[in-house]
């Protein structure tokens, strides 16, 4: 998986804690001395050098998020001005590009962060190392839950409540609510084709195939464009599946999600090449086998609906959402 997707995904499968490096440009020693200075919940502004503790009373006006899906769902909550700084991981929306990256969960920069003053931190996933930094800063933890569609649409509320900005939360809601209500009644009479997901593979070869189990986003998201997830009934929510594994299933439909791919024309039929030669599957004999390389096909965020609509195209024979399949 790519280290994009593993900043959406592998959280969810770590939150019992990770043991992150520190990094960091400055001396041992003076890496030391600033680590006191964390230590009393007081940093200089880097601008005026008046030392500041955050309030906790205030609504947040100065955010780090960690994970890609929360930045995209502060800026549709309108307060995308307040972020001050984002993971490496962070793709959309575009204004985010110039702001401090701080890392990722498991390698975040915690001197860079303390620098940044924030009063908000949106993680995903338990980094001990981080929540000890912001314990010390007085900074508030809010850890984004979001890995189903009713955890991203509980995800905007909480945000909206802690920006005070719950108005704009309703609408962001009820929008997402509406255009997947949409999609599931444009599917609703339809036969439910039998998929196969890949969220992470090999390109050059069937190997190292993750996909998506039950209560996960990703299972929803066939539901919602009306197919039937083949893995659906495992307990795991991101298994690794042997191609063998994906073989004995038989699936109408193979989907694969590679955001992290650059996808070319040999590509696709190299990997198309790979799936015929693994034997008879009723995807293969149809030339059901798709790719999709969206930047947002793995993060549950609010624009999420643009990926199921595709998918019910794909699999509802949509001209307009679905893309070509295989030769």
């Amino acid at each position: 998986m790519s280290e994009t997707n593993r900043g959406c995904l592998t959280s969810q499968r770590v939150r019992d804690g990770s043991h992150p490096k520190l990094h960091g440009s400055r001396s041992l020693m003076g890496l030391f001395a600033f680590l006191a200075l964390c230590s009393t919940g007081i940093l200089a502004n880097p601008e005026t050098g008046e030392l500041q503790r955050p309030s906790a009373n205030s609504s947040p006006r100065r955010i780090v998020a960690i994970g890609p899906n929360s930045a995209e769902i502060i800026c549709a909550l309108g307060a995308c001005d307040r972020i001050v700084g984002v993971s490496k991981f962070c793709v959309y929306p575009p204004e985010l590009g110039s702001r401090p990256q701080i890392g990722g969960l498991y390698d975040p920069d915690l001197e860079r962060i303390a620098v940044l003053r924030p009063d908000l931190l949106v993680t995903r996933g338990r980094n001990d190392a981080l929540i000890a930094l912001c314990d010390s800063l007085g900074v508030r933890v809010y850890d984004d839950l979001a890995d189903s569609l009713a955890g991203i649409e509980r995800t905007i509320r909480e945000l909206g409540e802690i920006l005070s900005l719950d108005d704009r939360a309703s609408v962001v809601v009820q929008d997402f609510q509406d255009k997947l209500s949409a999609i599931r009644e444009r599917v609703a009479d339809q036969r439910r084709p039998r998929v196969f997901l890949t969220i992470a593979r090999r390109p050059d070869r069937l190997a190292n195939i993750l996909t998506a189990g039950r209560g996960t986003f990703l299972n929803e998201m066939l539901e919602v464009a009306g197919g039937e997830n083949v893995f659906g009934d495992v307990e795991m929510r991101y298994p690794e599946i042997s191609p063998e594994g994906a073989l004995a299933k038989r699936p109408d439909v193979i989907i694969e999600l590679m955001p992290e791919v650059s996808l070319t024309p040999a590509l696709e039929q190299d990997m198309r090449l790979q799936w015929r030669g693994l034997g008879n599957i009723p995807a293969v004999e149809s030339g059901r086998i798709y790719f999709l390389a969206d930047d947002h096909s793995l993060i549950p965020s609010p624009r999420y609906h643009q990926i199921i609509e595709k998918v019910a195209g794909i699999l509802h024979g949509d001209a307009n959402l679905a893309s070509s399949p295989s030769e």
